[in-house]
């Protein structure tokens, strides 16, 4: 029969350490008199919530490149003639590097 868990929501997570970092880690949580499966989970938590802050700074920094582009009053250039003038501008350069 199975067993029910005491927190239903929660899940596991398994993962490989050496086993020096295992034995030095579970000292120094000791140290701190704080349980190891506690320091891991602070650790997740404040890593997704960095990860989330940086996520949430590039949307908001593209959103504003894409509103300045869309604002951006400048006569649009075709596909065609930036490649024309990026090609142009290799070849200028690629011919200066056989003189």
């Amino acid at each position: 029969m199975a067993r029910a868990s005491l927190h239903p929501k929660e899940g596991h997570f398994n993962f490989r350490v050496s086993v020096d970092l295992k034995i030095a880690f579970q000292q120094a949580t000791e140290k701190a008199d704080r349980p190891a499966a506690q320091v891991l989970r602070d650790f997740m938590r404040a890593y997704v919530n960095e990860y989330q802050q940086r996520e949430a700074g590039y949307d908001a920094w593209l959103k504003e490149q894409v509103q300045a582009a869309v604002n951006d009053t400048r006569p649009s250039r075709s596909h065609e003639a930036v490649m024309k003038q990026a090609h142009s501008l290799l070849d200028k350069l690629l011919s200066g590097k056989d003189e």
